[in-house]
């Protein structure tokens, strides 16, 4: 049980962390002006690149963390008992929520970076201020798909792996 536990969050990070990178690509391109978009890798690369980050990320972040552990407490101090639709929607939060700042940090970070080097030394902005700016956008977002994404696919994995999906709290 155990195994199947460790290999549902590894499926689940990729397949949220992958969701959250190709958010961050459309956001990033989407907020970018005609200079900033000139400056940029073509899109196809940017979304590739973001995904690919977010779900070495996501997956380290996963391997590191017990957020499984965080979101089964988190269900049980509530009184939720798997696999009830109540213990699903409480379990998946943790994982959500620090799997979304995790990846958006890094994705974040790495695109500021990039584009940081590229600004001429008179007109650069204060990096803490750039980063910070741009992580503000996608973080909100990034935690909301990844809840909504983690809900509607947990019971899909769970399903797959064998382990038992959620059922309405009676």
């Amino acid at each position: 049980m155990k195994n199947k536990e460790k290999l549902m969050g590894i499926v689940m990070a990729v397949i949220m962390s992958l969701v959250m990178g190709l958010l961050a690509a459309f956001l990033i391109i989407k907020g970018a002006d005609e200079k900033q978009l000139a400056a940029m890798p073509p899109a196809p690369v940017t979304y590739i690149s973001n995904a690919l980050e977010s779900v070495i990320a996501g997956v380290i972040i996963t391997l590191i963390l017990p957020m499984g552990k965080w979101g089964r407490g988190l269900a049980s101090k509530a009184g939720a008992n798997p696999p009830s639709f109540k213990f699903m929607l409480l379990n998946c939060l943790p994982v959500s929520v620090i799997s979304a700042i995790f990846c958006s940090f890094t994705v974040c970070l790495i695109n500021v970076l990039i584009a940081y080097t590229k600004i001429p030394a008179e007109g650069k902005p204060p990096f803490a201020g750039m980063f910070l700016g741009q992580w503000g956008k996608l973080l909100i977002p990034s935690i909301l798909i990844s809840y909504v994404v983690s809900v509607l696919i947990s019971p899909l994995v769970a399903g797959a792996l064998g382990l038992t999906g959620p059922r309405k709290d009676h």
